[in-house]
């Protein structure tokens, strides 16, 4: 098998460089518009990583979100149905959990923690213990279940504490959509424009991320016993003045407004 997937990257390489190694020197020609600045292919490859993406994934035979976006379906949905992870039954809303990954205000390490997420390739307890790392403990400290990333951002104390705030949040603004308080739809937050519109959706998906990626880190301070209410009350707090800072950086009014609401609450 690893002779295997040798021979196929020697191709890979052999085929990119084929195609785009004569190119360097020569005029880029635009598609959609006439340019009259003086680049080169050489000048514009390393901008090109949709279209080098797509290429790879055509080599495999492999389909291309961009290629068939009604079709695609993410490999990391398969490994979710595969391993029994929660998930939403329906592939479309899945797909819609990256609706904000190309937005162009969202801080870039939010965006790289959530795609991690769906990807799987966070950090979690379990993996460490899964590629035997030494003194690994593939069990969560807080609680008897096995902390993966699923575990520490959905099930866990301070992932529920979040989720508190945020129904508590939806309640005090009114919106009533049963799917604000599912669970599912609370480990994926993806946008349906029947239940938010787009502009709010925004920003409670900045909050909801940033509270997340702080439960994360969390999860890997050094410790030797467990937290207590105390501690999970001010973490979760700190998680939601972080958030705070990148709301008002942003000029997201409703994220401002949860954050604030999450600081009465505390």
């Amino acid at each position: 098998r690893n002779l295997e997937e040798k021979r196929k990257l020697v191709q890979l390489r052999e085929k990119i460089q084929e195609k785009f190694g004569d190119r360097a020197n020569k005029p880029f020609k635009y598609k959609t518009s006439n340019s009259r600045r003086m680049e080169t292919w050489g000048i514009r490859l390393p901008f090109a990583y949709k279209e080098i993406n797509n290429g790879v994934k055509r080599i495999f035979k492999q389909v291309a979100w961009s290629d068939k976006p009604d079709e695609f379906i993410p490999q990391s949905y398969h490994t979710r149905e595969r391993d029994e992870v929660d998930r939403s039954r329906d592939p479309l809303h899945f797909k819609a959990a990256y609706k904000l990954l190309s937005a162009s205000d969202i801080p870039a390490i939010l965006c790289s923690f959530h795609l991690e997420y769906l990807y799987r390739s966070l950090n979690s307890r379990s993996k460490h213990a899964a590629m035997g790392l030494k003194n690994a403990d593939a069990f969560c400290l807080h609680c008897t279940a096995v902390a993966t990333t699923s575990h520490m951002l959905n099930e866990c104390v301070m992932a529920q504490m979040i989720r508190r705030v945020l129904r508590n949040f939806f309640v005090h603004k009114k919106w009533n959509d049963r799917l604000l308080v599912n669970e599912t739809y609370l480990s994926y937050l993806w946008w349906d424009p029947k239940v938010l519109e787009y502009s709010m959706y925004k920003a409670i998906w900045l909050v909801w991320t940033e509270t997340r990626k702080h439960a994360h880190q969390c999860d890997f301070l050094p410790r030797i016993n467990q937290f207590g209410p105390l501690q999970f009350a001010a973490k979760t707090a700190m998680a939601f003045r972080k958030a705070a800072k990148i709301a008002y950086k942003c000029r997201h009014q409703t994220a401002i407004k949860l954050c604030n609401f999450a600081q009465t609450q505390a």
